[in-house]
């Protein structure tokens, strides 16, 4: 199915108006992806499932540091620059870019092996040197897999990445189902749990790269002149001072206070309302944009704004009123729903889980502002920002963690995300009010 959408139009380059299939497909994977990770959760218990997610977040936190695809920024600019050349040329920037990017990820997995024994030992029975080394499997290709997203962006072939999303994320729920039937011990499950996403990254990148082969004359690929490798160069650099603020805010830095010095249950019980909160921050601007976006263009053509400035304030406003009930829904119905799913066991993730959507809600009303911040490359106000919400989640976790526990990190950690969401929608909204003036 996957070849045959890269056959159709391939010459055409068509842009798939976002709607009903951008929705199904992007819903579908994260609906899979949610069911992965509660079946995974309920074959492994609290303490167990908290060294596995434990172990899992160790391996991919600062994997966007070492991935051309992982930034937004970099993702952006790079799929603009190819989307403006020619098919040949194109080819050879997918080259070229894949080259780069092994030598990061090749960095990337040497630092990785030099820490896991100091990780091990650090982090005590929260994690082992065995779950380390299972879980960095799943880094490899999941950064590979950026730079295929950088180049079907490109070719606003959307409607293909979404389907190969679709696709690793059906891989990885049979891949759970069958680990689950077939294993009996705990900790066998625990390390097949570990192999599923490596498994489906993999499988993923494979169908996306045979799909480009499909799109692009990879075989007549040209090199990019001297310009324009230098373009990309400068396009595929990653600000190191700003991913680390970024991570220690939006990456949830405090699980680290959290693995040195309480249980793998706590841990389990945190990173399940990590992963919650997460899914349902990414839900809102996604449902918005595909699907209730389009539908009331359709019916009022005349809603289409005059500048970015209205677009702006019209999409953080519609943004609040879908994620304000969104979340408060969930934060009313989250005790019955978590011991419907996952049992009474896991009902201390409760009220993490609540302080996490309340963040939730900040953080995608806040998408707009993040877009266009990234899109004008306001380095430093983001640093300032980056700085300021890091600074707050360091100084409020270590004592607030002391005191409460898991309790503690969810409201460190809402705290500064709110920080950072509000200040992101104040820089934007003045830099929106400097451009209209003379």
């Amino acid at each position: 199915m996957l070849l045959q959408q890269a056959n159709a139009e391939a010459d055409k380059h068509a842009v798939i108006r976002p709607g009903l299939w951008r929705l199904s497909t992007a819903g579908s994977a994260m609906l899979l992806g949610f069911c992965a990770t509660l079946l995974v959760a309920r074959a492994l218990g609290p303490a167990l499932f908290g060294r596995y997610a434990f172990a899992a977040w160790l391996a991919t936190a600062a994997a966007p540091a070492a991935g051309a695809g992982m930034s937004a920024l970099t993702s952006r600019a790079v799929a603009n620059i190819q989307s403006r050349e020619k098919p040949h040329v194109a080819a050879g920037i997918f080259y070229f870019v894949l080259r780069q990017h092994y030598r990061k990820m090749a960095l990337y997995c040497l630092f990785y092996l030099l820490l896991i024994v100091p990780c091990a030992w650090f982090f005590g029975a929260n994690t082992s040197l065995t779950f380390l080394l299972l879980a960095g499997l799943s880094a490899p290709p999941l950064l590979s897999s950026g730079v295929t997203g950088i180049t079907l962006r490109s070719l606003r072939r959307f409607d293909l990445l979404a389907a190969i999303h679709l696709l690793g994320a059906a891989v990885t729920l049979l891949l759970v189902l069958l680990s689950a039937q077939s294993i009996t011990s705990g900790m066998d499950e625990a390390y097949l749990f570990l192999l599923a996403p490596a498994v489906a990254s993999m499988l993923m990148l494979f169908v996306a790269i045979v799909c480009i082969g499909k799109l692009l004359p990879l075989k007549e690929a040209r090199q990019p002149g001297p310009r324009l490798k230098e373009q990309l160069v400068r396009s595929l650099r990653n600000s190191l001072l700003l991913f680390v603020l970024d991570a220690i805010v939006w990456q949830h830095a405090e699980l680290i206070v959290l693995g040195r010095g309480h249980t793998a249950a706590e841990l389990g019980f945190y990173a399940l309302s990590i992963m919650i909160s997460a899914r349902v921050m990414q839900l809102i601007p996604t449902l918005y944009a595909t699907c209730i976006l389009p539908l009331w263009l359709r019916v009022m053509p005349g809603w289409h704004s005059s500048n970015a400035a209205s677009a702006y304030r019209r999409t953080t406003r519609a943004l609040a009123y879908l994620a304000i009930p969104v979340c408060a829904l969930g934060i009313y119905f989250c005790p019955p729903l978590i011991a419907w799913c996952l049992g009474a066991d896991f009902l201390p993730v409760v009220m993490p889980l609540r302080i996490l959507l309340f963040a939730a809600a900040a953080g995608a009303i806040s998408s707009a502002s993040l877009t266009h911040l990234l899109h004008e490359e306001r380095r430093q106000a983001r640093t300032w920002l980056g700085a300021a919400a890091a600074t707050l989640n360091i100084a409020l976790a270590v004592p607030l963690i002391a005191l409460t526990g898991i309790t503690g990190a969810a409201m460190a950690c809402a705290i500064a995300q709110c920080v950072s969401a509000a200040g992101s929608m104040v820089i934007c909204s003045r830099s929106m009010r400097s451009r209209k003036m003379p």
